[in-house]
Order: C-alpha cells, then sequence, then structure tokens
C-alpha cells in the first residue's frame, strides 16, 4: 500500500533529525568512555560538536590536574563508528591513545608529558586552528629508550628528523634487518591514521655519514612491512667500522661500493639483495701473511631471514677475488638447533684466473706461478654446534684439465733417486740442517727398499691411514679435525695428511698462516702429481724432525735406542712414530728414561689398531705388547753423526 505523500514526507523530516542525533549520541558516548578511560572523575559542562573534532566545555580532569575553558576531541570515523584519538586543551596540552593505553601528566607551564606503558616519554604543545573545518596542526618533541624525534604534525600527516633511534617508538621493537643493534639518524615523512606510512632518508649510522632511503608501514600490531636500500659508497664510514668489528683485529682499509636492499614483510621474514664491491681492498693480519694483502673483490648475495624460526639463508651468492669467481649457498639456524650448511662451487674455474687472483703476498716461493686449462670443484661444511659429531665435510675435485705451464718449485730432481736434490730442515730448538735425498750424497739416506716393513703400518696408523688411497687430501681427516675442534672450541687438531707434511718440510717454513696453507694446498697437489707414494714415504722417513737436531728415523734410531732403523723392534718403531706432532714436547720421556704410564698405553693402542687392522700379523702384535721401551744412552745434545 502506497503511503500518502504527508506520511513520506514526515517520515523523510524524522529520519533527518534521528540519523545525526543518534549520530552524536554514539559519539558522546564514545567521547566519554575515553575522556573517563584516562580520568573517572572527568567533567565537563558541555559539548559542541564541529567537524572530525568534539569540543568539551569547562573541562575538568583532576585526576591528571588538567583543568581548561576547553578541551577538543579529535576523533576519527564516521559518527556511528567515531573513535577519539587525540585530546587538546587549554595552553596546548596534548592526549594520543591511538596504539596504547597511557597516562597523561600535565605541566605547570601548561605542557604536557605522554607516559607511555614503556616508559618511554613524549613532549608535545601545539595549538587548534578553526575553520570550516576543525583539524589540528602541532609540534613535538618525541624522547624514549628507542631514541628521539622532532615532527611537525598537521591533517594526518607529518614531517621531520628523528636522532639517535634504535628501535620503533612506541612498539618496544627494535629496528628492522640489518639495521638491528645500531642507532640511526635523518629526516622522515609520512601520514598517520589507522596505519602510519613512513618514508624517509638515514643520515647518520651509529653517529657515521650515512645515505639510506627507507620505508615502513606499521599498524595496531606494530610494524608490518619495512624496506631499506643504501648504496654502500654513501655509508662507507659504518660499513667499515662493521667489517673490522667482524674481523677480529685486521687492519683493513678500502672503498666499499655497491648496494643493499631489504624488505620486510610482518615479523617473521625479511628478504636481501646485495652487492659489494672492494676496488682497493688492503688486509694485515699476522695470521693470513707476513706482509699486507692488496686485490679487489666483490660480493653478491640474495636471501632473507625468518626470525620466528631462527633461520638465514642465501640462496644465491658469488665471493668474487680479482678475476676468480666462487659460488654458494649458506644455510644457518640458531636457538633450537645452531648449525651452518655452507655449499661452494666452480665448474670451470680456469688455471689463468687462480693465479692472476691469488695476491702475490699469499704466493711467496710461489710468486710466477703460471697455470692453464681449469678444474670443476664442489665442496659442502656442515658445522654443528649442538651435536659436533654431527659436523661434516666433503669435497669434489676434477683437477684434471688443470695445467702447470711454469712454476718456481720444480720436482723433477726429487723424482730422481739420484738427482741430487736436497732441502733444509730447522728443528723446534733452533738447529738447522741440510740433507741429501739420495744415496749418492748422503750415505745415512735409507731407501723405501730398507724401511722396516712394519714402520708404514705404524705411521699411517698414527697420522693418515688412507695415504695410499688418497690423491694428497683426506676428508677424513678434515671432518675429524673440523669435529675435534667444534667439541673443544678452539683449534686442537690439524687436517694435514703426510703428503701434506712432506709439502710443508721441503719447500716452507714453519709459520702458521693461510699464506702457507695455500702454497702447502698447491706444492702438495704438485708433488702427488710428480712422486709415487713409495717416494713420498721415503723422503718423509729420512727428513722428519725427531729430536734435537735429529733428522729421520735413522738418526732417531741412534739417538734414542742407539741401533739403526732397520733393527729397531716393533714397539720402538711405534714409540718414534708416537712423539710425530711434539718431539720437543715428548723429549722430556728420554730425559727422564722411562715413558709414563699413559703414554705406554697410547704406544699399545698403535699397535693393537694395526692388528685389528690386519697391517700387523697377531704374533707381531702380542710380541710388541710384551715388549719394553728401554733408552740405551741417548744424547741430549748435539747431532747424531751419519
Amino acid at each position: 500500500m502506497r503511503r500518502p505523500p504527508v506520511i513520506q514526507a514526515a517520515a523523510v523530516a524524522l529520519l533527518t533529525l534521528l540519523i545525526p542525533a543518534a549520530g552524536h549520541l554514539f559519539l558522546i558516548n564514545a567521547v566519554s568512555r575515553r575522556i573517563h578511560a584516562i580520568d573517572s572523575e572527568a567533567s565537563w559542562s558541555g559539548i559542541r560538536f564541529g567537524n572530525d573534532a568534539v569540543l568539551l566545555v569547562d573541562a575538568s580532569l583532576p585526576g591528571t590536574g588538567l583543568s581548561a575553558d576547553s578541551l577538543w576531541v579529535i576523533v576519527e570515523g564516521v559518527p556511528f563508528h567515531a573513535k577519539p584519538v587525540m585530546a587538546v586543551g587549554a595552553g596546548g596540552s596534548l592526549y594520543s591513545g591511538q596504539y596504547r593505553d597511557e597516562e597523561l601528566s600535565v605541566s605547570d607551564g601548561g605542557g604536557a608529558e605522554l607516559v607511555l606503558s614503556l616508559m618511554d616519554v613524549s613532549l608535545a604543545d601545539g595549538t587548534l586552528l578553526t575553520g570550516s573545518r576543525i583539524c589540528g596542526e602541532y609540534t613535538c618533541f618525541l624522547d624514549g629508550s628507542w631514541g628521539s624525534a622532532d615532527l611537525s604534525m598537521v591533517s594526518g600527516g607529518f614531517t621531520g628528523v628523528f636522532q639517535s633511534v634504535s628501535g620503533i617508538p612506541f612498539t618496544g621493537d627494535e629496528l628492522p634487518g640489518p639495521l638491528a643493534g645500531h642507532t640511526v639518524s635523518g629526516r622522515c615523512t609520512g601520514t598517520e591514521g589507522n596505519i602510519w606510512n613512513v618514508a624517509g632518508l638515514i643520515t647518520e649510522i651509529d653517529g657515521r655519514p650515512a645515505q639510506a632511503l627507507f620505508t615502513a608501514e606499521a599498524d595496531r600490531g606494530g610494524l608490518q612491512s619495512a624496506s631499506l636500500s643504501m648504496d654502500f659508497s654513501q655509508v662507507s664510514e659504518p660499513a667499515m667500522a662493521l667489517l673490522d668489528s667482524l674481523t677480529g683485529g685486521a687492519v683493513i682499509t678500502a672503498a666499499p661500493a655497491g648496494s643493499l636492499s631489504v624488505f620486510l614483510s610482518g615479523a617473521d621474514s625479511l628478504f636481501f639483495t646485495g652487492a659489494l664491491e672492494f676496488q682497493e681492498l688492503s688486509v694485515y693480519r699476522e695470521e693470513i701473511a707476513p706482509d699486507t694483502i692488496t686485490t679487489e673483490a666483490f660480493l653478491f648475495c640474495s636471501g632473507g631471514v625468518l626470525p620466528e624460526s631462527c633461520q638465514l639463508f642465501v640462496d644465491t651468492g658469488m665471493v668474487r677475488l680479482n678475476s676468480a669467481e666462487v659460488y654458494f649457498t649458506l644455510d644457518v639456524s640458531w636457538e633450537t638447533r645452531r648449525m651452518m650448511r655452507l655449499f661452494l662451487y666452480n665448474h670451470s674455474l680456469t688455471g689463468g684466473e687462480i693465479t692472476s687472483s691469488v695476491p702475490d703476498e699469499l704466493m711467496g716461493s710461489l710468486n710466477g706461478l703460471s697455470l692453464g686449462g681449469e678444474l670443476d670443484f664442489a665442496a659442502e661444511l656442515l658445522l654443528d654446534w649442538d651435536y659436533p659429531d654431527s659436523s661434516n665435510f666433503s669435497i669434489d675435485i676434477d683437477s684434471r684439465g688443470l695445467r702447470v705451464n711454469w712454476s718456481p718449485v720444480s720436482f723433477s730432481r726429487l723424482r730422481e733417486e739420484d738427482g741430487g736434490a736436497s732441502c733444509t730442515m730447522r728443528d723446534t730448538w733452533g738447529n738447522t740442517r741440510t740433507i741429501s735425498l739420495d744415496t749418492l750424497h748422503n750415505s745415512g739416506f735409507v731407501v723405501f727398499d730398507s724401511i722396516p716393513a712394519h714402520f708404514e703400518p705404524l705411521l699411517c696408523c698414527a697420522e693418515d691411514a688412507s695415504f695410499r688411497r688418497h690423491s694428497g687430501f683426506s676428508e677424513y681427516h678434515i671432518r675429524n679435525s673440523i669435529r675435534a675442534d667444534m667439541t673443544e672450541g678452539r683449534f686442537v687438531r690439524g687436517g694435514s695428511t703426510l703428503s701434506m707434511q712432506l709439502a710443508k718440510n721441503l719447500f716452507l717454513g714453519r709459520e702458521k698462516t693461510l699464506a702457507r696453507k695455500l702454497q702447502e694446498v698447491f706444492l702438495t697437489w704438485r708433488m702427488e702429481r710428480w712422486l709415487s707414494k713409495d717416494r713420498i714415504l721415503e723422503i718423509y722417513a729420512n727428513i722428519v724432525e725427531l729430536g734435537p737436531d735429529v733428522f729421520g728415523f735413522d738418526q732417531a734410531a741412534l739417538y734414542y735406542f742407539d741401533r739403526r732403523f732397520a733393527d729397531l723392534s716393533v714397539r720402538e718403531t711405534a714409540y718414534l712414530v708416537s712423539i710425530l706432532p711434539g718431539p720437543k714436547l715428548y723429549h722430556r720421556f728420554a730425559e727422564a728414561g722411562a715413558l709414563p704410564g699413559y703414554w705406554q698405553s697410547y704406544v699399545d693402542r698403535l699397535i693393537s689398531i694395526c692388528g685389528r687392522r690386519g697391517w700387523l700379523d697377531d704374533d707381531l702384535v702380542a710380541s710388541a705388547l710384551a715388549d719394553t721401551i728401554v733408552f740405551r744412552g741417548a744424547r741430549f745434545i748435539g747431532g747424531v753423526d751419519n
């Protein structure tokens, strides 16, 4: 049934009156609840309405000490869903209740302090401008445990500067991504409301000049997303300070270039892409090389961090030293399981790239080395701090295509039994000896066929069980070294094979540096190509340090037992093998004239293991275990004549 026009017009007029009235009632109720949440004794004599604001006349908040002729309450939302977000009274006192429950206190000067539940303190002053649309314009200084900021705010937006900021204001959260743990200063602009959007420029990191662009978005739940992009040339000072802190005392000079981009999504995922270049990089550290290294380096990586699951990953990475490139992936976890997995590879690394990329300071006696062809390698390292025995290392190298065009170190004379080769040895007592490596020039040189048959099993049991199977390097040795070092939390065991030990003794000094280790790797690879296993073992047995000015097992046999190497018993040979890691340290046994019980047990263990592996027959093992060590007139000063 159609309503009469008069009734329809009356209904429209009634709704026109009731809807605003109802909206005002909802708004009054919302404002009243919010003000009474601040002070339950709050009162006012009247209410006036404006666009986006409510004016409370003769307002009094005795619990806070505030009394004002007028108190403006800024609101957001439509009438039926209005939300009071800010109160401004006479004298410019400010109250903001947008994010958390706070307490308001008013200073004698009419300013206001906003005390947050996190004990952050914000000071503000300002005025309200009225017009066809009531809005707030004010400036404020914010200061708290997170840092400080000077902001100018108007119509839902703000601009300003911030100083020494270490966290997200009013949230208790630290800065995201690579800025965590650092302080930043700069300028910003943004909008406020249910969602805050901020963009700006970081001009200082930890007090050092920088240039980094950032954006951030936050709501009631905290930081929702953020991005950071920087040019490393604009943050060279903080970047170098960070590099210094990570390199443990190395002296580094460089001019970094490149870029870093970081994107944070919510609280549980951060993604990054970075490219860092050092065109002139100088590094000095005693453990690396005796001289300052000068080179060029480049690093690219792309990955992410998952804070909730405590994981970091690099799914695409590449490091380049001069022209040699190595690709990598990386996975790190912490908290529930502290692990790191690193995978390195290059399927076509050329010899020219290798020799042109290794700095001269690392080459040492190999300076001028020229390589050709190429090699293919892949290596995987797993470190497990919670379960060290799960740590692992594996490597696959195909060097068949790699060739030596020229080397300053020659192995041709070493290969020949009468080639006239010699080496200079220096012991830990400071004695030096030049030893000829053939019988023509050294009547005391013991050829392989004259070495006792039980010598190799005992030596390999103690030093290199896979000597006859590897090509100079042993994954087993490296793996066990890593596990022992992880268990002890320090370096306690090396991973050198007999071939590596011989390469070091023949060509290198005693310094423990990265440079020496790199040279040792090349020389070992080269030596395994030139010398047979028998020749390697033969030279090793004739030059290794075993006492003060005592080199080789034949001299040691005379020095400790007054007999030749070929005449040593199994137990006597096992003893000499047992002191190889530290002849000077264990020399005290001979000085005392007897072995302590724990070292007798170690010698027994070497012999027993050889028996269990089938390297020594049962009768020989039984006889050796029943034998005793007797030092026969060992001379403690000077050498032994051949």
